[in-house]
C-alpha cells in the first residue's frame, strides 16, 4: 500500500487547463485553472498510478479551441507483473480528438502562426452583446448541423465531463436532421489589447447546448367529422423541424471557472429564454437535470424577469378566507365488523394474520 500510495497522483491536482493566444513572440496564457473533477475520465477515486512529479497539460487556443494535451513526469513505475503505470494519451485518446496529441511544439507554432486567426468569427449568428467591468462579450447562436459548430463542440467536450456532473459528450456523427434539433450557443470576449497582428480578438468564456423535441398538443374536437388525409413516408418535399410545435430543452451549460461570478450565466440563461421565448413553436422550456447552482441562477433570472415584465404583479391574492373553511366538520363512523382476536392453541401453529379484514383495511383507507 505504500507504494501504491508514492506512486498515486490526484487527478484533480495533476490536470491543469489552459486557454492561450498568440502573442508578441511566442504563445500567451490567458488562464488556467484544474479540473472540478475527473471520475468519468480516470476512475471513481480520481488518482493516476504510475507517476511522480505528473503533470497532464491540456490547452486550447482561445478562440477556435484548438486542443493539445501534454504529459510530464519526474519517474514513472516499472511494470511488474500486471501492475503498471496508467496509460494517460491512451486513456486521454477516448475524450480528446487526435489533433490534440501533436507535439506541444508543433501546436504552439499552429497558435502563433495562424495568420487567420485576426479575422476569425465565432460561427451563426451574432444575437447579444453586452459590457461587463469594463469588458466587451457577445453572445453567437448556431445549429450544429453547422461542420464549423461540430469542430468547436469536438474540440471543447471534455470539458464537459470536467465540470458537470453526469454529463455526456454529445455524439456528432448523428444524422443532419437530429443535429439540426441542436443548438448551440457561444459567449465569447471580444478582447480590445492584441499582443500580436495575428492574435485573434476572441476569446471562450463559456457555452450551453440545447435541443428541440416535437410535443403533441392537443386540439379541440372538430364540430364536423374530418375526413381522412393520407400521409407519404418518407415526405416528399423537405420540411424543417423548427416549424413543428415543441419543447425547448437546456442540456449542458458552462462558464469557464476563470470567468464566473462575473454575471456571465446570468447573460446566457436571458439569452437562451428570450430566443425561445420568441419562437411561436417553443410552447416550453425545460432543464436536463440541473444541479443546484443551476437551479439558483434559474430561479433568480425568472424572479427577475416576472417582476420586470409585470407578470406577479397581475397576480392578486386573496386578503381573507371564506368562512366555510372554519366550520367544524363531523366525521361519520363506519362499523367495520372487526371480529375479536383469540390467542391461538397452545399447541398450534403461530402463524402470522392480518389484525383486520381486508374489508375493513379497505374501509380505513378511506
Amino acid at each position: 500500500m505504500a507504494d501504491q500510495a508514492e506512486w498515486s497522483t490526484n487527478a484533480n491536482e495533476a490536470v491543469n487547463i489552459s486557454f492561450i493566444q498568440a502573442g508578441q513572440t511566442s504563445p500567451v496564457t490567458l488562464s488556467t485553472f484544474h479540473p472540478r473533477f475527473t471520475y468519468p475520465i480516470f476512475g471513481e477515486e480520481e488518482c493516476i498510478f504510475g507517476y511522480q512529479g505528473l503533470k497532464v497539460n491540456i490547452r486550447f487556443a482561445a478562440h477556435n479551441l484548438l486542443p493539445n494535451a501534454s504529459i510530464s513526469y519526474d519517474k514513472q513505475f516499472k511494470a511488474v507483473d500486471d501492475t503498471q503505470a496508467l496509460d494517460i494519451q491512451q486513456t486521454l485518446r477516448e475524450w480528446m480528438p487526435e489533433v490534440s496529441f501533436q507535439q506541444p511544439s508543433a501546436f504552439e507554432s499552429q497558435v502563433q502562426e495562424d495568420a487567420s486567426a485576426k479575422d476569425w468569427k465565432p460561427p451563426g449568428e451574432l444575437i447579444e452583446s453586452y459590457t461587463s467591468r469594463g469588458r466587451k462579450f457577445e453572445i453567437w447562436s448556431a445549429e450544429l448541423s453547422d461542420p464549423a459548430v461540430q469542430q468547436l463542440i469536438d474540440h471543447i467536450q471534455i470539458l464537459v465531463s470536467f465540470f458537470i456532473e453526469g454529463g455526456t459528450p454529445i455524439p456528432l456523427d448523428d444524422q443532419d436532421w437530429s443535429l439540426a434539433r441542436w443548438k448551440i450557443f457561444f459567449v465569447y470576449e471580444k478582447l480590445g489589447f492584441l499582443p500580436s497582428p495575428k492574435t485573434s480578438p476572441y476569446s471562450l468564456v463559456g457555452y450551453s447546448t440545447t435541443y428541440t423535441f416535437i410535443t403533441h398538443q392537443a386540439s379541440p374536437a372538430p364540430s364536423t367529422p374530418s375526413k381522412p388525409q393520407t400521409f407519404t413516408l418518407p415526405p416528399t418535399a423537405p420540411f424543417s423541424l423548427s416549424t413543428l410545435p415543441s419543447r425547448a430543452r437546456i442540456s449542458q451549460f458552462l462558464i469557464l471557472p476563470s470567468h464566473q461570478s462575473h454575471s456571465h450565466g446570468t447573460h446566457l440563461y436571458n439569452t437562451l429564454v428570450r430566443t425561445f421565448l420568441s419562437s411561436p413553436q417553443i410552447s416550453e422550456i425545460t432543464v436536463e437535470d440541473p444541479n443546484e447552482a443551476f437551479d439558483d441562477l434559474r430561479d433568480y433570472c425568472d424572479y427577475a424577469r416576472l417582476t420586470a415584465n409585470g407578470t406577479f404583479a397581475q397576480i392578486h391574492l386573496a386578503k381573507s378566507l371564506p368562512s366555510t373553511l372554519f366550520k367544524k366538520r363531523i366525521g361519520v363512523r363506519v362499523p367495520t365488523n372487526v371480529p375479536p382476536l383469540s390467542p391461538p392453541a397452545r399447541d398450534a401453529p403461530v402463524r402470522h394474520r392480518a389484525p383486520y379484514p381486508t374489508s375493513a383495511v379497505a374501509e380505513r383507507k378511506r
